[in-house]
This record gives structure tokens, sequence and C-alpha cells, in this order.
């Protein structure tokens, strides 16, 4: 805020000389009108270094509240790629013959979801300007310590909530709230587009929580990002699972469209070989 008075300063001068160079062009009002409005700016370069120098709380308070409404943002964001996601998946399972009207809204339905990974990488720029909250590091808050990492995977502070969710199962390991913990460290690489750091967490919950309440949608979402990974003979096998250990449940469902809209593979093109001579 110290820098603005100097750049003030500057621009007053930039402008004083560009009065002078066209004098001759300006009449006489357009000079008083513009020497109004510079001693108007003046006067709130000082009002603003006085309010600066008085209020640093509130200056704090503001910037804390950019940092939450850009996570809300981050969360949005979220919401809003899930619903995508959802709606490229319908559109495949129901396209019988792939008619070209579905397959220009399927693009489109890409390309919307382009542009959120990139408006989620410009947030998360935003995001590091500011410092973030301080971390519990014991293992003596335990609840507290749950609600705060809770509180910021809500807001879409997902580095921060990683960051607390891990010493949280680190220090609980053994109790159910420690695999939903696990769970949500998994969550929040996948809401941000981080699959390949998704896929290990995602592993280690179905592992060492096999009782967890979240474990078929942990199974759908990590068949998922073995899918945009590449990995896709992994993602059938997981999907498959799916539907058999979880039959009436909706990952199921969802499972199976999935492995209904993989369109085949791609067989490789085998050469024949010339007999020899």
């Amino acid at each position: 805020m110290r820098k603005l008075l100097p750049i003030a300063l500057l621009l007053i001068l930039t402008l004083a000389v560009t009065t002078k160079n066209s004098l001759e062009a300006k009449d006489k009002d357009e000079l008083i009108q513009l020497k109004a409005e510079l001693i108007v700016l003046q006067k709130q370069v000082r009002d603003l270094q006085e309010s600066t120098d008085k209020n640093t709380g509130q200056v704090s308070a503001l910037l804390t509240q950019v940092v939450d409404n850009v996570s809300l943002a981050r969360r949005d964001i979220g919401q809003t790629r899930d619903i995508v996601d959802r709606s490229l998946s319908d559109i495949n399972a129901t396209a019988s013959g792939g008619t070209q009207q579905i397959n220009q809204f399927a693009e489109k339905i890409n390309a919307v979801n382009i542009r959120l990974e990139r408006l989620e990488k410009q947030i998360k720029n935003v995001e590091n300007i500011f410092s973030p909250t301080s971390i519990i590091k014991n293992c003596d808050e335990g609840e507290q310590q749950y609600k705060q990492a809770y509180a910021d995977y809500l807001r879409g502070n997902y580095a921060l909530a990683i960051d607390q969710f891990r010493n949280y199962v680190t220090c609980f390991s053994g109790t159910d709230a420690a695999g939903q913990a696990q769970y949500l460290i998994a969550d929040s690489y996948y809401k941000q587009v981080d699959f390949k750091a998704a896929i290990p967490e995602l592993d280690k919950l179905i592992v060492e929580y096999p009782a967890n309440n979240k474990l078929a949608t942990a199974r759908y979402k990590r068949a998922d990002c073995l899918l945009k990974t590449d990995r896709r003979k992994e993602a059938e096998e997981e999907l498959k699972l799916i539907v058999q250990n979880y039959p009436n449940s909706a990952e199921a469902r969802q499972a199976e469209q999935v492995l209904a809209s993989l369109p085949p593979e791609e067989k490789p093109v085998v050469k024949p070989t010339r007999p020899r001579r």
C-alpha cells in the first residue's frame, strides 16, 4: 500500500507535463477540471495511506476473505467438474450409433472441462500468494485437527487439508475417522485433477480400511483416475469389480455405463512377414 503514493505522484507529474504540452488545445474550463481531478486524486491517495496505516487489521481480514472466496470458487469448480463428467458419461452411455450432434455436444463438454482445469490452476496461483493458516502437527488435538482439516477441504483449500488429514491418519491410524481422513486425502487430489497422486491414496484406503463406508465411491474414482491416466485395462478390471461387489449401488450403475461406453480397443496391426527365399 505504501508504494501507491509514489506511483500516484508520478501519475500526477505525467498528467501535468501532458497538460502543459497541450494547453493550446485545451480551453480554460478543461484545465480547471483537470486540476480539480488531480486534487481529488491526491486526497484519495492520502486517505488511502492513512487508512492503511491505521487499519492493518482490517487489511489482514480482507486478505483472509479473498483467500476464502478463492477457496469457495475452487469448490464450485470441483462441483461443476463432477456435473460435467457425469454429463459426458451419460452421453456416452446413451449414444447407440453416435450421431454428429452428440459428438459435437461431447466436444463442447470436453472444452468446458479444459477451461475448468485452467481456471483451477489460476486460482491455485492466486491462493499461493497468501500465507496459509497454521497446521496442527501434534497428536494432542485430534478432534480439533480433523475439524480444521475438514473445514479447509470444504472451502477448497485442498493442499492444506491434505497436510492436516495426513497428520491425523498418522496419529490415529486405528480409528474409523482415520479411514474417512484417508478418503478425503485421496479425494482432495482427485478434485485438484491430480489423478496420478490420487491413485496410491485410494489404494491405501482400500487396503488399510476395507470396511470404510466410502469404499465403493473410492473404487469408482480409482477407476476414473486409471482411465484418465491411460491405464484402461486396470480401469476395466476395477469397474467390473465394482459391479460384482456392489451390485445395487449407484457406483455399480455408473460403472456399467462407463464399461458400455468404452470404445473397442484398437488391435495392433501385424504386418505379414515375407517368406525367406
